[in-house]
């Protein structure tokens, strides 16, 4: 967990796994909740359009993290600020604040919530790495 390697990785995992969660919403999404008991997505759907746009942003702040992972602490602070405003929401109407099927956040979101905490989790435990790696590098 101490080495470039493996940081860099953690970052291409975070950017792939936006990519692939924001593609796979704009394309999917429906489907989802279709499944999960909803009648469409949600409304208003820009809402919803934002939501996307906002996943594939977050996979550009990531990437450039990947591509510097030693002068990038605000990039890295805001990406977990970033997943745990996302998770948090979800978390609450989910686990906490129970409505009924077709109502609230689909239970599939519970994935998200997972994901979202565990690389908020990642991305802060990267911090120490990335101060110790900066003051080797000046000293």
């Amino acid at each position: 967990m101490g080495t470039e390697r493996f940081w860099k990785g953690m970052w291409a995992v975070a950017v792939w796994h936006n990519i692939i969660g924001g593609v796979g919403l704009i394309f999917f999404g429906w489907y989802l909740y279709r499944m999960a008991g909803y009648d469409g997505l949600p409304s208003p759907g820009v809402n919803y359009v934002r939501w996307w746009f906002l996943i594939l942003v977050m996979a550009l702040n990531y990437y450039y993290v990947y591509r510097d992972l030693y002068n990038t602490r605000p990039m890295v602070i805001v990406s977990i600020l970033a997943k745990v405003a996302s998770a948090t929401p979800d978390f609450y109407y989910i686990l906490i604040k129970k409505f009924p099927p077709g109502v609230g956040v689909p239970r599939i979101f519970l994935v998200t919530v997972c994901t979202d905490y565990t690389f908020a989790i990642l991305f802060a435990l990267f911090l120490p790495w990335q101060a110790k790696q900066k003051a080797l590098r000046a000293g």
